[in-house]
């Protein structure tokens, strides 16, 4: 029998794995919420995990600026002159008072 390359399956499964490849991206993009800083958040720290990481706390600036210190510790890439960027944006879309808001609202939809 003659071998004509990859068989039907082979290039069936190597198309869906890219297909969900690329969803999956798409996913954790639409997870950051858009704003100044969210490039570059999104290309240093969905290098190891996803997006519902950062998406998930809700933390001070200073416990940001902590959890970014042990990131950078870790190997994650921000330069000094990136970091306050970061910072605003973490904070600001996953500060504190986004968590009480995000409690409030699940209450109130409850409610109905």
């Amino acid at each position: 029998m003659r071998s004509w390359g990859p068989s039907l399956f082979q290039r069936l499964g190597i198309a869906v794995f890219v297909c969900l490849s690329l969803s999956l991206a798409s996913a954790q993009s639409n997870l950051l919420p858009p704003g100044p800083g969210q490039a570059k958040v999104k290309a240093a720290c969905t290098q190891c995990h996803t997006a519902s990481k950062i998406t998930s706390q809700h933390k001070t600036r200073q416990e940001w600026s902590d959890q970014l210190d042990k990131m950078i510790g870790l190997g994650a890439e921000v330069a000094d002159s990136d970091r306050a960027a970061f910072l605003s944006y973490l904070t600001k879309n996953f500060g504190p008072e986004k968590s009480a808001k995000s409690a409030t609202k699940k209450s109130a939809n409850e409610a109905k």
